[in-house]
């Protein structure tokens, strides 16, 4: 038996060697078994001298709803991270992965508490359950056919969601991206964590949202959730917020430690309370110090493309004598971006430029000027790919 909260009866519901379990699972890093798989369906699991029918007495704060599971065979591990509890219940016939997932659950509780905001509960729970995948305060509901790297997937995400939105109580029904978007987002730091992971979800997913964008299926992220088809809410709800978040962090801002205290802040500020997209852009603004109403506007509220290209560059002598090079840039998409450059000389040399994203401010073309002392024979721009650009055919001039 397993439930949202702490076991307030646990003389009265399990054995004393359960118990005694118990005690050393929350100091233990690698686990023990509550109820070993030899154990699981026998007699020997309930506490002797008890009637048929035992009731289980749990209390949960700051929660906003509640969930349990219970089977006569339940194989029970727990382990333990500053005096948190960490639990694991499964089947005998779950998937056989499922022996370590007290591990993916510690993780997940550890690198999101470290990274982002402390866990606010006293227990996480992963139940082995007949569903892909659904979250509650405290305890989760995962595949029990899940293995591998997908179990870890499915596990680190739904126990993403007691950040959000469990602890930031975000409206899920108006604003589901507020909550499986940034999930999502926060997913991928915790992949990366445990796999080291340099694929394409450890990338962020830039390069396949911008594939997916140039499509143009793309659908704006404020669209509430029982508006956006089906087939697309996948799209829309969890990866063009993760993308969005994770281009701001490693792209647009160029700064992991300034987004990181801010997006830090927005939990802290919001925690146990209901933010809305306003509260959210506004958090974001006031920790980093900067208006991104442009990109607000772009990504969330509409489904502006980015295409950022480089339509020619010459070399010629100003009235001294000194060599200008002369690159024009164009932002055929709507949404503006920084711009990123690559400038190869004649001779092999290259050089890395970065403009800001006011280059765009009084309109879709710019010119960018610098002295050189040797013709530049190839221009790229984003070549790093690192923003979602949905036309790169037009990032490179060269002679």
């Amino acid at each position: 038996m397993a439930a949202t909260g702490s076991l307030l009866n646990a003389a009265e519901v399990l054995t004393a060697t359960q118990r005694e379990r118990l005690a050393r699972a929350i100091r233990s890093d690698s686990g023990v078994a509550i109820i070993a798989r030899g154990e699981a369906g026998t007699a020997a699991t309930r506490p002797t001298g008890t009637t048929p029918t035992l009731t289980w007495h749990f209390s949960a704060k700051n929660v906003r709803d509640v969930a349990w599971a219970a089977a006569p065979n339940f194989i029970w591990d727990a382990s333990g991270w500053t005096g948190i509890l960490m639990q694991a219940y499964y089947a005998p016939e779950a998937n056989a992965d499922w022996g370590h997932a007290i591990q993916l659950v510690r993780h997940s509780i550890k690198h999101y508490s470290e990274k982002w905001f402390p866990y606010p509960y006293p227990t996480a729970i992963n139940i082995a359950g007949p569903v892909g995948g659904m979250e509650y305060p405290m305890i989760v509901f995962c595949g029990d056919g899940a293995g591998g790297r997908g179990l870890f997937g499915v596990t680190t995400h739904e126990l993403g969601h007691e950040w959000f939105p469990m602890t930031v109580g975000s409206n899920e029904r108006l604003y589901a991206w507020m909550d499986e978007g940034f999930n999502t987002f926060i997913n991928t730091y915790s992949a990366r964590a445990l796999y080291n992971d340099t694929t394409r979800q450890g990338g962020g997913g830039v390069e396949p949202w911008a594939n997916f964008a140039a499509s143009g299926q793309d659908i704006p992220p404020m669209l509430a959730a029982d508006r956006v088809p089906g087939e697309f809410l996948g799209a829309a709800e969890y990866g063009k917020p993760a993308v969005g978040l994770f281009v701001l962090r490693h792209a647009i801002l160029d700064d992991t430690t300034r987004f990181d205290a801010a997006f830090r802040e927005y939990i802290r500020r919001w925690a146990f309370k209901h933010p809305t997209p306003a509260d959210f852009f506004r958090t974001m603004e006031d920790g980093l110090g900067e208006d991104l109403s442009w990109f607000w506007r772009g990504w969330f509220y509409r489904n502006d493309v980015v295409d950022q290209a480089v339509d020619s560059a010459v070399v010629r002598p100003d009235s001294s004598g000194q060599k200008i090079a002369r690159v024009y840039l164009s932002s055929p998409g709507p949404l503006p971006m920084p711009v990123e450059l690559r400038l190869t000389y004649a001779g092999g040399a290259t050089e890395n430029v970065r403009l800001p994203v006011e280059v765009w401010d009084f309109g879709n073309t710019f010119v960018y000027e610098r002295p050189v002392s040797a013709d530049v024979v190839k221009v790229e721009v984003d070549p790093g790919h690192r923003f979602p650009d949905v036309r790169r055919g037009n990032n490179v001039w060269g002679k």
